[in-house]
């Protein structure tokens, strides 16, 4: 691996307790996000059961609402970018890698698979970004280099 930020553990045993830690601290991220979703699903239905529409909802409602969702998408983010699983595969078991220049964790075969990709579109001979989503593509990739 030709980056040093990688944290790889060879000794089954040692992985075997990093899989199973991962996976306690992931439960308790997913316990923690069910009970925002709980409490912010709950503004969404009457006591009958019946949907309620956002329009009817108070403005102190709305801005409780607004801000359970904001926190629900922090802790999924905190989860998806987290060394937990690999934010490509999302796989768990696996060795890491950090990519700080997108924030997130690979594991070492998407890190490997993005990297050789990064190369590849940088020795192409081709005209650069014609559009938006190709300029996305490009500047993802350039954090892989």
């Amino acid at each position: 691996m030709r980056d040093k930020r990688a944290i790889i553990i060879k000794n089954p045993r040692i992985q075997k307790i990093r899989n199973n830690l991962r996976c306690v601290f992931y439960q308790s991220a997913r316990m923690r996000r069910k009970k925002i979703y709980d409490k912010w699903r709950a503004y969404l239905f009457n006591s009958d059961g019946s949907r309620r529409d956002i329009d009817d909802f108070s403005p102190v409602e709305l801005e409780m609402f607004r801000k359970l969702q904001v926190q629900e998408n922090q802790i999924t983010d905190m989860i998806n970018r987290s060394i937990l699983k690999c934010v490509a595969c999302g796989k768990a078991d696996r060795d890491m890698v950090y990519n700080k220049s997108y924030n997130a964790w690979y594991c070492t075969e998407c890190y490997e698979m993005e990297h050789a990709y990064a190369q590849e579109l940088q020795s192409e001979n081709k005209p650069k970004h014609q559009g938006h989503e190709e300029k996305a593509i490009e500047d993802h990739s350039k954090t892989f280099l």
